[in-house]
């Protein structure tokens, strides 16, 4: 997958300032980011994912752009297909496992359907999460939370 990165972000809390600078490009088929606490890491994912808008910059992945501010160009974070799994976790906790699971894939005020709903049973599945499908997220391990969030966020 090609990722070019190239995202300028100034943000404030109180009387500090940090200002995130990110550049970087790739062919290879992974992407990893490293680095000391505090360095922007999770801000460029985010920035990525569409959950944090760059002041300036590009954002392209795959050959799409999804955020260029020269040519005002912001791709909603729906639709740029990129997934996102949250340190916490941000499992709705008065949701199931497969409530969680199914909670991107369901269209607005409608049901899943029926090929909607094998997609959750299948990532249930994948996950070995089957049998926890009617927890609710304080019922379960740390583990069986962290895949829980992966397999919402691939859903």
């Amino acid at each position: 997958m090609y990722f070019d990165i190239a995202i300028e972000k100034t943000l404030r809390y109180g009387d500090k300032t940090f200002v995130l600078c990110s550049r970087f490009s790739t062919n290879d088929k992974g992407l990893v980011l490293f680095g000391p606490s505090g360095s922007g890491k999770t801000l460029t994912l985010k920035a990525m994912a569409g959950l944090l808008t760059p002041d300036k910059g590009r954002i392209m992945i795959g050959g799409q752009v999804l955020y260029d501010s020269q040519a005002r160009i912001n791709t909603p974070t729906r639709k740029r297909k990129v997934g996102y799994l949250f340190q916490d976790y941000a499992l709705f906790p008065h949701l199931t496992v497969w409530q969680n699971v199914a909670f991107g894939l369901k269209p607005l005020f409608r049901s899943l359907g029926l090929q909607r709903k094998r997609r959750v049973q299948d990532l249930l599945d994948l996950f070995h999460l089957a049998d926890q499908a009617g927890l609710r997220p304080a019922q379960l391990s740390g583990g069986q939370k962290q895949r829980t969030a992966l397999a919402r966020a691939l859903a």
